[in-house]
């Protein structure tokens, strides 16, 4: 049984605790935000900087048949922080996929997985304990169903260069998207 004299030191302990992992979780997202400029800076010096003509129609139809949830969609903090790194994994996910096709070395696609699947585990530690409420799991699963629909444009395609021309410019929007979620979140916080 706890006494009196126990309670104080423990719920000091508990704020200290607190605070602590949020100050982390707090110096994890600006972390997280400059690996997500550096994944833009990555995929930008990778891709194109025009766009191979046969591909271009390819790039409007995708873009227009499928989208990302909304900010809207994920506007309360944990929403965002479980979006985020559903797309990371995704994205890595993609990412092993059959590149033959796309022009990057390996050294770069193995760095680029290296530090999504790192990023991706840093920002599960800062996800609440919690069960996931319904709005959080309907989150995660439209970004799931978002990334099956890369995923089979791909397969679609037979993993062709002009198909990972669109993956790369979609992965770029999610890491655009990726930055204004982090955004929301440090101007709330």
């Amino acid at each position: 049984m706890i006494t009196k004299g126990w309670l104080l030191p423990i719920a000091l302990t508990m704020v200290l605790i607190t605070e602590v992992s949020s100050q982390d979780c707090g110096q994890l997202l600006a972390r997280l935000r400059q690996a997500n400029k550096a994944n833009l800076e990555l995929l930008n010096s990778k891709m194109n900087s025009t766009i191979p003509q046969q591909c271009i129609e390819g790039v409007f139809s995708f873009s227009l048949k499928n989208k990302l949830p909304t900010n809207r969609d994920v506007s309360e903090e944990e929403n965002a922080k479980v979006a985020i790194q559903e797309v990371l994994q995704q994205t890595g996910h993609i990412f092993r996929q059959n590149c033959t096709e796309m022009l990057w070395d390996e050294d770069s696609l193995r760095a680029f997985h290296a530090g999504l699947d790192q990023q991706s585990e840093n920002l599960k530690s800062c996800l609440s304990a919690s069960p996931r409420s319904r709005r959080i799991q309907l989150t995660s699963l439209r970004v799931k169903r978002y990334f099956r629909s890369l995923n089979d444009f791909l397969k679609e395609k037979e993993y062709n260069r002009c198909a990972w021309e669109i993956i790369q410019i979609q992965v770029k929007q999610c890491f655009l998207w990726i930055e204004k979620l982090i955004q929301e979140i440090q101007s709330k916080a």
